[in-house]
């Protein structure tokens, strides 16, 4: 019963391990994401959602084009990425993620109208 215990109680420890090994295997197969102190835009894309995305790069572009020290690039992902996919949690496409320093900002998932996804870049992004 003792070695139930042990066993059950030490699971979190290891997927925490699991994790965090995870985490530093996507950082070192994806340079990208290792800058520091900038905004890290990914588009996670999916061909079946192709119809959805022409809002996000019209967006981005706009953004980019208005302030661009706060979007210098973007990165499209293919739905095919699966360490990335899996990493982000990516659910739904297009998804848009803005990182810094290894900390998602911003989110905006689904189709959406370019307003309300340049509302959610310039809310966070425009400080």
């Amino acid at each position: 019963m003792l070695r139930i215990k042990l066993a059950i109680s030490l699971i979190p420890f290891f997927l925490l391990l699991s994790s965090c090994s995870q985490n530093e295997e996507v950082m070192t197969n994806y340079p990208f994401l290792q800058k520091k102190d900038e905004n890290i835009t990914l588009l996670f894309s999916d061909d079946l959602f192709l119809h959805a995305e022409g809002n996000y790069y019209d967006a981005l572009l706009d953004v980019k084009r208005r302030y661009p020290e706060k979007i210098r690039s973007f990165n499209i992902i293919h739905s095919s990425d699966r360490d990335l996919v899996r990493h982000y949690e990516i659910q739904e496409y297009p998804t848009l993620l803005v990182i810094h320093n290894n900390y998602i900002t911003i989110r905006v998932e689904g189709s959406l109208n370019k307003s309300d996804i340049l509302e959610a870049l310039e809310e966070a992004l425009i400080k």
